[in-house]
């Protein structure tokens, strides 16, 4: 918090008077702490910081009204910032395949031109951080029964439910049909300037 005033009228809140609001603001803030360790945070103290920052903010507003021990308060929004971190720490950015190193010898032969998608595929996959490409890769493995319960374990070991894996494959997917367009494209357009 910026603001001294704010600051001043959140201890306040929190104790009663300065000194007493102090204290507590230390405690709790280091409460936070151990609950976003305990939880697996690699950043527990940005967290608590973030958690009390959002916490003044809404207990300074004109129309707040809670009744009860602050610490229960802190921990709901605790919960909160939580879901949130959690959930940025499990997205798969959605941007696009980096083009170096995607221009391949443009094939010669006829027979060749046939596996020119493949080599885009190839290409693309390849390009792809390592985790998104293991990833990618064992979502479609096995057949049948075999295929679902691989999805169902690899989401446990992700630490996702089967839908947010769902998602994340479907952008990868998108991710990599787009390299691969863009990829059969720029060797299309090599053989008809060769030619």
């Amino acid at each position: 918090m910026e603001n001294p005033e704010v600051m001043q009228a959140f201890l306040v809140w929190l104790g009663g008077d300065l000194p007493s609001g102090a204290r507590k603001y230390e405690e709790i803030r280091q409460r936070l702490i151990l609950l976003f360790r305990y939880r697996g945070c690699h950043i527990p103290e940005e967290l608590a910081d973030r958690t009390i920052d959002r916490t003044a903010h809404a207990v300074l507003k004109l129309d707040f009204q809670y009744q009860g021990d602050p610490l229960k308060y802190f921990r709901g929004v605790a919960r909160n910032v939580f879901l949130e971190w959690l959930r940025s720490e499990r997205r798969i950015p959605t941007e696009p395949i980096p083009d170096e190193g995607l221009e391949a010898p443009v094939p010669e032969s006829a027979s060749s031109l046939d596996d020119a998608p493949q080599a885009c595929f190839d290409l693309c996959l390849n390009r792809l951080p390592q985790a998104r490409k293991t990833l990618l890769i064992r979502y479609y493995q096995c057949e049948k029964r075999a295929k679902i319960d691989g999805r169902q374990l690899l989401a446990k070991e992700v630490g996702i439910g089967l839908n947010a894996l769902r998602i994340q494959v479907f952008r990868l997917r998108n991710s990599l049909r787009q390299c691969v367009e863009g990829c059969k494209t720029r060797r299309e357009t090599d053989r008809t300037f060769k030619t």
